[in-house]
């Protein structure tokens, strides 16, 4: 009994004493082990195998799922960097277009405020010839004079028939008369100057004193700056230019067209904050050729 005793204390509750026990059962039955010893040392080695067993099993899935964690690891990081690649080149190309937009802006706000002033200038010359017509309705109902806008040009326009006799350069008091009362009006006109133009029909002239109309339509606006300039228009306000027959406002195919073209303008020159700016006006348009000087026509008397 007590070597029993002694042999199921050492290998009672382990595979290994159970297997060793198992082994040694005959030789220990031969010493009087009893038959329930053995079963229950059996019974404890197949419970360890089966604890051993789940134990791998349990290792074996750990080992899988770890690495399909890896795996699905590697994949997020492969996605994560390519979209880092993605949203490096996005930010590059946002960069890029901000740079760009910010031009345009820069470039559109310009422009508005170039707009801006532009609507305000348009309305000042607008409220200016709303003005002169008013100042010169007594002579423009007398038909001796007009007012008009050309080419964004406020001009006063005098007929040759109240200003001149046919092919001469003195004034007729009708003609002095109209051009005292214009130049009282256009004096007042701050920050302006003038420009007075003589204007022809395309009938040469036959007189040993102008060679042509050129001469003519250059001499009667000259005649014209004297008169304004005695009558208190600083000279230095004014300009004349002769045209001749160059630039009609009808064709001259009748009577009553080749008189509307002899006449006198007087144009209210723009000053430079009405034009656009220069390095602007560069930029949208070409820059145009040097036109070729007008010779004088040959003299025909």
């Amino acid at each position: 009994m007590k070597m029993r005793s002694r042999l199921v204390g050492a290998f009672a509750g382990t595979a290994l004493g159970a297997g060793f026990l198992l082994a040694a059962m005959p030789m220990i039955s031969g010493c009087g082990v009893d038959q329930q010893i053995y079963d229950a040392a059996v019974k404890d080695r197949d419970q360890q195998k089966q604890k051993l067993a789940e134990a791998q099993a349990a290792s074996d899935a750990e080992k899988a799922q770890h690495k399909k964690d890896v795996a699905t690891r590697d994949q997020k990081i492969d996605t994560l960097t390519k979209k880092l690649e993605s949203l490096g080149q996005d930010v590059s190309r946002l960069e890029t277009e901000r740079g760009n937009l910010g031009g345009e802006l820069e470039t559109a706000k310009k422009r508005m405020e170039d707009l801006r002033k532009a609507q305000v200038q348009a309305e000042a010359r607008a409220s200016q010839f709303r003005k002169l017509v008013a100042q010169f309705k007594q002579l423009t109902d007398a038909g001796k004079l007009q007012v008009e806008l050309r080419e964004n040009r406020m001009i006063v326009r005098l007929g040759d028939q109240i200003l001149f006799d046919p092919g001469k350069t003195e004034l007729k008091k009708e003609g002095e008369d109209a051009l005292r009362q214009v130049t009282d009006v256009l004096k007042e006109i701050p920050n302006r100057n003038f420009q007075v133009a003589g204007h022809t029909d395309n009938i040469p002239i036959k007189s040993k004193r102008f060679r042509s109309n050129w001469d003519l339509s250059t001499a009667r606006a000259v005649e014209v700056v004297n008169f304004m300039i005695a009558s208190g228009m600083e000279p230095k306000r004014l300009s004349a230019a002769g045209y001749a027959d160059q630039s009609p406002v009808a064709a001259n195919d009748t009577t009553e067209n080749k008189a509307k073209n002899r006449r006198i303008e007087i144009t209210l020159v723009p000053n430079l904050d009405d034009l656009p700016p220069i390095d602007e006006a560069l930029k949208e348009s070409p820059v145009a050729e040097p036109a070729a000087p007008v010779s004088p026509a040959p003299n025909k008397s």
